[in-house]
């Protein structure tokens, strides 16, 4: 039951724990010490699928990022210091996204045509060299 309520925690699902509970027991109680082990199994592997689904999810948005990022740094979208200035590249994304919002605040559902087009940027300016 620990793991339950951590897993609960981790997912920001804490404060629906009796609904969830309710939901897995087809009504029958609300309390995790009284789920029988194949609805704790049920409820554990939907929970560690869900925490998989976003490590998954969060780790392709940071390459993706990152993908942004290095082109940046390639077309000399840098601050004296060598590193990217996130000011230009937020103003770029600020007018080219369709959020019209900085890097950092574009969805994960928009993030993908924002590479694509950021990538046809990069290769005009390698065709530019």
């Amino acid at each position: 039951m620990k793991l339950a309520r951590y897993l609960l925690n981790q997912a920001g699902l804490a404060d629906e724990k009796d609904g969830i509970v309710l939901q897995f027991t087809n009504n029958r109680t609300t309390h995790l010490s009284e789920m029988t082990k194949a609805e704790t199994t049920a409820l554990l592997t939907s929970l560690c699928d869900t925490r998989i689904g976003q490590a998954h999810q969060s780790q392709t948005r940071k390459r993706m990022i990152n993908k942004i990022l290095s082109m940046a740094h390639e077309m000399g979208w840098e601050k004296p210091d060598g590193k990217v200035d996130m000011k230009r590249l937020n103003a770029w994304c600020e007018k080219y996204s369709k959020q019209h919002t900085p890097l950092d605040k574009i969805s994960d559902q928009e993030l993908p045509s924002v590479v694509t087009v950021f990538e046809k940027v990069y290769l005009s300016f390698l065709k530019g060299i």
